[in-house]
């Protein structure tokens, strides 16, 4: 019995619109969960929940944590497109992959392949589109375009920093922090908080290091380290975009800034804070779209 065939079964669905869509599956060349959301006969939370229990697999709610990108690189990014599965997480030297359609033989066959090549064992949980998109942006990794940032402010601050082995004073940090390359820096991050459905970032000195880390669902995440070097570059950033004075570090200051991200202009808050190490800086992400939601919105009946 197909997916549909049950959804009929439950009464989920009726004959009639059951014939359309097998109809149209046949035609349009979409799959019967897409054509079920974009008519909007269900939610996806009901789709694939009802899917998990006909199928028997589990569906994998997937939070926006971190996914490490090393098991990220275990399943090439067309293929992930192309089969829709990611690699979720690694634990016992088992990989978690999360697919959309598991039931697909060419799916399977895929993976089976994938995992011979990378010589890897998996198991395989449902997940839903949505946490799909999510976790396919990171490809587009946060690593990644941080590394090809920090590449260009090493370049050009190898003269001033390294050559002559001196730490940068407060005038080349600001210039550093209005060019290209650390505001691409800066860019990334937010743009990643972002997208990652971050309520917060803080970004602070830890040892040797600069600790960047997103705030999911209460719970702080590490997110990515950089070389402490470029920690007054980065809060120089901050403070301007946020309106606050560079030149003071000894006492905590409180500013705010809006920029656009995907489309979306975002509010932020700043607050930085003098430490032993550098300064800190947190970072609250505010989406004016997202106001307080009615008893619809939150899925309670009238």
């Amino acid at each position: 019995m197909s997916l549909l065939q049950e959804l009929v079964k439950k009464g989920v669905l009726d004959k009639e619109k059951a014939a359309s869509l097998e109809h149209e599956i046949k035609t349009s060349e979409k799959s019967l969960e897409e054509l079920l959301l974009e008519r909007k006969l269900v939610s996806e939370s009901f789709l694939f929940n009802f899917k998990s229990q006909y199928l028997n697999i589990p569906l994998r709610k997937v939070f926006p944590v971190e996914v490490d990108l090393k098991v990220l690189e275990l399943i090439p990014e067309e293929s992930a497109r192309y089969y829709h599965m990611i690699p979720l997480k690694k634990e016992d030297g088992i990989v978690e992959v999360g697919i959309i359609y598991p039931e697909d033989l060419k799916t399977q066959e895929a993976l089976k392949f994938l995992a011979r090549q990378g010589n890897f064992s998996y198991k395989t949980v449902l997940i839903t589109f949505s946490d799909y998109r999510r976790i396919f942006r990171k490809y587009r990794s946060l690593r990644k375009e941080v590394a090809r940032a920090l590449e260009e402010l090493e370049v050009e601050t190898e003269a001033e920093a390294k050559v002559e082995a001196r730490p940068l004073k407060s005038a080349e940090v600001e210039r550093l922090a209005e060019e290209a390359p650390i505001s691409k820096v800066v860019a990334v991050l937010l743009r990643h908080a972002v997208e990652g459905k971050a309520s917060d970032i803080h970004a602070e000195p830890v040892g040797d290091r600069l600790r960047v880390r997103f705030r999911m669902l209460g719970v702080l995440h590490s997110s990515i380290f950089l070389p402490l070097s470029y920690l007054p570059a980065v809060v120089a950033r901050v403070k301007i975009l946020a309106n606050l004075r560079i030149d003071e570090q000894r006492i905590p200051q409180d500013g705010r800034f809006s920029t656009v991200i995907d489309g979306q202009k975002i509010d932020f808050r700043v607050s930085t804070f003098p430490t032993a190490f550098g300064e800190k800086v947190a970072i609250r992400i505010l989406d004016p779209t997202v106001g307080l939601k009615s008893f619809v919105d939150l899925c309670f009946e009238d």
